[in-house]
């Protein structure tokens, strides 16, 4: 018997496959046709491990071993490899806004999500660079909604 942990991978995959993530990452940054494995579908598997398994990004295969991410993802868990991860985290980082952008409205749309009151701000990014760099100044919350 081969027991693994399921968790709320469930949960995530279907939200990801609602709003689209593979889709949006693999026409913004098509990979080759000879991989395994497109990036969208690894880029799904990592938020699924941020969600489930928030630890240092290393060893993702291993906790696809230990998670049912083939029975969920239909990935096989030695594909989720350092390279393959560092392959796609590549592509994507050039059209990050665009992929990030299409994917928001796309869960604006799908959950019925209320944008009227929504703000945000991208201090908690400005503090972490600004913190890097050794510099020093006010901080404000990271997310601020008007009512």
């Amino acid at each position: 018997m081969v027991e693994k942990r399921l968790g709320a991978l469930p949960v995530a995959a279907d939200f990801l496959r609602r709003i689209d993530v593979a889709g949006t990452v693999d026409r913004l940054c098509p990979g080759r046709d000879i991989a395994h494995l497109t990036h969208g579908q690894v880029i799904e598997a990592l938020v699924a491990n941020r969600l489930t398994a928030p630890a240092p990004l290393w060893r993702v295969d291993r906790w696809a071993r230990e998670w049912a991410v083939e029975e969920v993802f239909g990935i096989e868990a030695e594909l989720l490899n350092d390279d393959r991860l560092g392959r796609a985290l590549d592509a994507i980082a050039p059209r990050l806004t665009e992929i990030t952008d299409s994917v928001g409205a796309r869960a604006i749309g799908e959950f019925g999500i209320d944008v009227s009151t929504f703000h945000w701000d991208m201090t908690v990014r400005h503090e972490a660079l600004s913190d890097r760099a050794g510099m020093e100044g006010p901080r404000r919350s990271a997310v601020a909604a008007a009512g």
